[in-house]
């Protein structure tokens, strides 16, 4: 009997940044570049914009759409990161959706990530993108957001 897909990507942290710094690096080209984008990104900063992200020449381009913007406070995207597994196609339009909230803390502002959806992805594919996000937040997107923000605060 196999386990049900988890379904939820869950993680706090706290960055020595004031909240408006926190807020370019996850919703302008600048800020997401630097830390999450490496060839750039473009950004329709409005719910049902558009937002590219472009890595690496080995792992593409990635295609967002963004559903909600409350300035400073929340930002949402529904994207498919799995779109390069041989079985994305079973997936159709099905999406996670990703939750950013930023909120005050006394040592600078306390980051909410929210990624939903894996357990809805058929057959394999919920598992394993959900295996392999919980990798990719926590081995090198969130410290990468980690480094670019203590190196702007240090600037």
């Amino acid at each position: 009997m196999t386990e049900p897909t988890p379904n939820v990507i869950e993680r706090e942290l706290v960055f020595a940044a004031p909240r408006p710094a926190v807020w370019a690096a996850l919703t302008t080209p600048e800020g997401l570049a630097a830390w999450w984008s490496p060839r750039g990104a473009e950004v329709d900063l409005r719910a049902g914009g558009r937002l590219v992200f472009h890595f690496s020449a080995e792992h593409g381009s990635q295609d967002a759409t963004i559903v909600a913007v409350e300035p400073e406070e929340r930002f949402v995207i529904a994207w498919q990161p799995f779109q390069s597994e041989p079985d994305a196609a079973d997936a159709g339009d099905l999406t996670t959706e990703v939750e950013f909230r930023l909120s005050d803390h006394p040592d600078g502002t306390q980051l909410n990530l929210r990624e939903t959806g894996f357990a809805a992805l058929p057959g394999t594919l919920g598992t394993r993108t959900f295996t392999e996000n919980t990798t990719g937040w926590d081995t090198v997107v969130l410290p990468r957001l980690r480094r670019y923000l203590e190196a702007e605060a240090g600037a």
